[in-house]
């Protein structure tokens, strides 16, 4: 590790977006680095809280969710790493006739009266969570990222997965400012399934 940083920056912290359980990459963290601590926390804008200098408050590395057909490579002022494409999900109050189904496509839900789209990547969760009040409320039907859908589980709404709609993807990113950072790298590495015995 990286010894010249100073005390500040002996410890990780990670931010995710909701739908994102970092606890087997934080648990590997601990297990092969267990001096340094590490602490996660939810975030509504990923980039706005991203640190571009170690110790500054914000988060050193975050997982972020965008369009699966956003360019591969990171947007600017980023290093980012894709790292899976989300299943999705639509979300139907309890009761609605989409609980027989294991899944559905768009075709399955012609006539159904839809919510407004909410757009996963931009809104708040908030925004998210109010869209998913109209849906329990039987106002109409929403799709989410499956992880999203999971992550705002209530007992009077249900959710299938979805096939033939755009989806997303999760990445892992840090600011272009830290390249090089042996912290964020040995983390990277981790999410990426690189072993203890890997460089």
């Amino acid at each position: 590790m990286n010894e010249d940083s100073g005390p500040d920056r002996r410890s990780l912290a990670v931010g995710y977006v909701p739908g994102v359980r970092p606890d087997k990459w934080l648990t590997r963290w601990r297990e092969r680095n267990p001096d340094l601590p590490i602490t996660a926390r939810r975030v509504g804008d990923p980039r706005a809280e991203l640190a571009s200098t170690p110790g500054s408050g914000g988060v050193d590395v975050v997982f972020l969710r965008e369009a699966d057909h956003a360019p591969r490579s990171a947007p600017a002022g980023l290093l980012r790493i894709p790292l899976y494409t989300e299943t999705m999900a639509v979300l139907a109050a309890r009761g609605h006739e989409i609980g027989v189904y294991e899944s559905l496509s768009r075709a399955d839900l012609e006539g159904e009266p839809w919510l407004d789209p909410v757009d996963a990547i931009t809104a708040s969760p908030d925004e998210v969570s109010a869209a998913v009040d109209l849906v329990a409320a039987g106002v109409g039907l929403l799709v989410l990222p499956q992880p999203y859908a999971r992550a705002l589980s209530r007992r009077d709404v249900i959710e299938r997965p979805l096939e033939g709609v755009p989806a997303t993807r999760m990445g892992v990113a840090w600011s272009s400012d830290r390249e090089g950072d042996v912290m964020i790298d040995e983390f990277v590495g981790i999410v990426r399934g690189r072993t203890a015995a890997t460089s």
